[in-house]
């Protein structure tokens, strides 16, 4: 049945390969002739990187919204996005939670120009490690057809798409930010035309939390949480012909982050005192180093521009240390000795096509990839039928085989536009085969760690539904409302108490299915210059019990929203956009890192919120410079989003960023 719909989907492409086109899809960016001062941020194939080259608009957060944002890492950028819920640990580098409509980032796809980026043990990834300067946009795509693009990504997918440039003049880009307890973000970029059609790009990024210094030793805000992380990227990109593009890209990262484990909440009276509160771990620490390689041709078939083709050849190696040392501080020790390295190595080779004939899109790619010993095969086709009328609709088909378990997902997404300014849309996922069971699935393993789900069982599968509508008004008012439901059959939450009474037995099974309900308004108002933007989510989810005592895992109700002005002041010579924005959480029980193995586990120490949180920012544009700063929690409202991980009371950062030639 594999080798089948394989061959389906191979063939749907070669026969569209052959079909005669007559219409544009795109419109493609000549490049053939460059003056000598040009500096220009597009690729001769504008669709270069993305997963989703006919996606509406919305799901887009372009590198322009994303200049007048001041972030630390792309989870700042994410956070504000609609069905969205991020549990901030508070301190950089750490690898915060994401939760979409109750699904939490192991099914969530991360992707770095369509490349797949999550980790194989733990099924997340941890987005401090991706550079926001390096990003042109992100394509942000949640609801039914998410799981399209990875076959098992239901809570949604992130497409990183990287910048490109092509510039006969060099082109550097700076960036400094700065903040308390130690807080340094500095990253720098060169770009320049080395031959005609060759570009060549080279940035190196560092982010610094804490300090090292005698008596102050490997202290953040609090003890052991510093971090130490450098990122190398580059790209060499040859645009042989207006129809042919060839680029190398090159990401390394190497981090040093110390794992603190959360203030000791039954041993400590001031939780949100730095120097004076006690952590569960003064010891604990991990290192990170990955390299990711990624070779990509992308092209146009006989200059055909409404038949783009990229096949790209990639590898990346990564090696995580977790250490527990004795004695590497001079406080008190736990006795603890622990050493645990995690390794893998991928490789693969991704094939994507978009095609248009008549008034017929279609989206397809076949992904071959081979992780430690195990080799995964995912594919896709999507259509995008009637898209001139008013009723636009998209079926989708997908497969995955891996680890001895096949999976087909099909589904469709449609979208009626009543009026210009409204429509209604909806979707529908659901798994047609989860054929084999797996006989247990691998957490982690090295040399000297094993932690494994021992229990015969099926694979977790997925059945979405989404329904909602539209109201807009160009550059006046728009408004978003939708409801999700998703069933998550057969799944799994990580715990380190026994559900079976067992010694070795360090997982929760749901029983049967898990089923989620997710409301979500979002809503934009704008009136000259001065904005209005929000975001609510309410979450039905089933009710979870740990040692006989109910669970909230995550707050029913979060709302994000912001109060701005976005405008040129000063005649002029000022583009700026400042305001105040806010945040509110009802009450959780919540769940907490369980950093040994980098997964997250329930938490029962105690209720907590509802609360929320009012910053002040100001991003300006003075000539070629950014300046931004923020001015966090107002207020100084103490509390926390993960047990028990104080927010800061009050914060503030500021920096600059600018962009010049030679």
């Amino acid at each position: 049945m594999k080798i089948f719909f394989f061959f389906i989907l191979s063939s749907v492409q070669c026969l569209l390969f052959a079909q005669k086109i007559d219409s544009l899809s795109v419109k493609k960016d000549s490049v053939s002739i460059i003056s000598k001062d040009s500096v220009i941020r597009v690729t001769p194939i504008p669709e270069l990187g993305s997963i989703e080259p006919f996606g509406d608009s919305s799901m887009i957060i372009s590198h322009k919204e994303i200049t007048f944002k001041e972030y630390r890492s792309l989870y700042d950028i994410i956070a504000t996005q609609p069905g969205i819920f991020l549990r901030d640990l508070a301190s950089p580098g750490q690898q915060n939670q994401i939760i979409s409509g109750g699904l939490d980032d192991k099914n969530i796809a991360v992707m770095v120009d369509g490349i797949p980026y999550n980790d194989y043990y733990t099924g997340s990834y941890n987005l401090w490690n991706i550079p926001v300067d390096a990003i042109e946009r992100v394509e942000f795509i949640s609801g039914p057809g998410a799981i399209f693009y990875d076959g098992k990504s239901a809570g949604g997918v992130i497409n990183i798409v990287t910048k490109n440039f092509n510039n006969n003049r060099a082109i550097t880009h700076l960036r400094y930010s700065q903040g308390v307890s130690g807080y340094t973000h500095t990253d720098a970029m060169f770009a320049q035309n080395i031959a005609n059609g060759m570009n060549l790009t080279f940035a190196l990024a560092h982010y610094g939390f804490g300090s090292n210094k005698e008596n102050q030793k490997y202290r953040g805000r609090f003890i052991n949480s510093n971090d130490d992380s450098w990122n190398i990227r580059s790209k060499l990109r040859y645009n042989l012909t207006d129809w042919f593009d060839l680029s190398l890209t090159y990401f390394y990262n190497k981090t040093w982050t110390g794992l603190h484990g959360g203030v000791n909440y039954y041993t400590t009276t001031s939780l949100f005192d730095g120097l004076e509160a006690s952590v569960e771990n003064f010891e604990t620490y991990e290192k990170l180093y990955s390299n990711n390689y990624n070779l990509t041709a992308a092209f146009y078939p006989f200059a055909d521009s409404t038949f783009l083709t990229t096949i790209s050849v990639y590898s990346s190696d990564k090696l995580r240390e977790y250490r527990n040392e004795e004695n590497r501080t001079y406080f008190v020790t736990d006795s603890i000795f622990k050493k645990r390295d995690f390794s893998t190595s991928a490789k693969g080779v991704k094939l994507n096509f978009v095609s248009q004939y008549s008034d017929i899109r279609f989206l397809g790619y076949a992904d071959l990839a081979r992780i430690q010993t195990n080799n995964i095969i995912t594919a896709g086709l999507k259509s995008e039928l009637f898209r001139t009328s008013l009723f636009v609709i998209s079926p989708f088909v997908t497969i995955k085989d891996f680890q001895n378990q096949f999976v087909l997902n099909a589904g469709v997404e449609g979208n009626l536009h009543i009026i210009s300014a409204f429509s209604i849309f909806g979707g529908i996922t659901q798994n047609i085969i989860n054929d084999r069971p797996s006989a247990g699935t691998v957490l982690a393993t090295s040399s000297n760690s094993a932690f494994f789900i021992t229990s015969q069982r099926t694979q977790e599968s997925y059945s979405l539904m989404e329904a909602g509508a539209r109201f807009s008004r160009p550059s006046l008012f728009s408004l978003e409302v939708s409801y999700k439901k998703t069933v998550q059959k057969n799944p799994i939450l990580m715990d380190t108490v026994s559900a079976t009474g067992s010694a070795f037995d360090y997982n929760y099974f749901y029983p049967g299915q898990n089923s989620f309900d997710a409301i979500t308004a979002s809503v934009h108002c704008m009136w000259n210059g001065f904005h209005i933007q929000g975001v609510a989510n309410y979450l039905k989810q089933p009710k979870i019990t740990r040692n006989n005592s109910p669970l909230t895992l995550y707050p029913e109700i979060t709302m994000n929203g912001s109060l701005y002005y976005q405008g040129l002041l000063a005649n002029g010579h000022l583009d700026i956009k400042f305001g105040f924005r806010g945040n509110f959480y009802s009450k959780q029980t919540g769940m907490k890192p369980y950093d040994e193995f980098g997964v997250w586990i329930p938490a029962a120490i105690t209720t907590y919120g509802p609360s929320g949180t009012i910053d002040f920012f100001a991003v300006g544009k003075i000539g070629d410079a950014y300046v931004h700063l923020i001015w966090e929690n107002l207020s100084g409202a103490q509390y926390w989003l993960a047990p028990v991980y104080p927010m800061y009371d009050r914060n503030i950062r500021f920096g600059v960023s600018w962009e010049f030639l030679d």
